[in-house]
């Protein structure tokens, strides 16, 4: 599990790209803090996840992120192949609540785990 808490880690590094593609594409109204802040810090916490906790139930938070940038990614590819294809994203205005609800999962697992920060 330390292994894939490795990829893990390594996967932070390259979802920088998809903020360098926003720049490249001019579509700089969808580089947010929250995005910039978000692909800034998670690094460095996954870092010390990785040094500290590798495994066990330190990786539910890797999990749900994971989940997370894979709907969010199919939701870019959609969206990409062109307007032929953009009917079958009508749940765009459903994405944030669905990101906002893994961010509260991710805290209410802190209460399940009986962790305390």
């Amino acid at each position: 599990m330390a292994n894939t808490c490795w990829w893990y880690y390594f996967s932070k590094f390259t979802e920088f790209m998809d903020t360098l593609f926003f720049v490249l594409r001019k579509k700089n109204e969808h580089v947010s803090t929250l995005h910039v802040i978000h692909h800034g810090i998670m690094p460095m916490s996954v870092w010390f996840g990785l040094k500290f906790a590798p495994g066990g139930h330190s990786t539910f938070f890797a999990l749900l992120n994971t989940f997370v940038h894979i709907v969010m990614y199919f939701y870019y590819m959609v969206a990409a192949m062109g307007p032929k294809y953009q009917k079958y994203i009508w749940w765009k205005k459903y994405l944030t609540a669905f990101q906002m609800v893994c961010i509260y999962l991710s805290y209410l697992s802190l209460y399940i785990f009986q962790w305390h920060p």
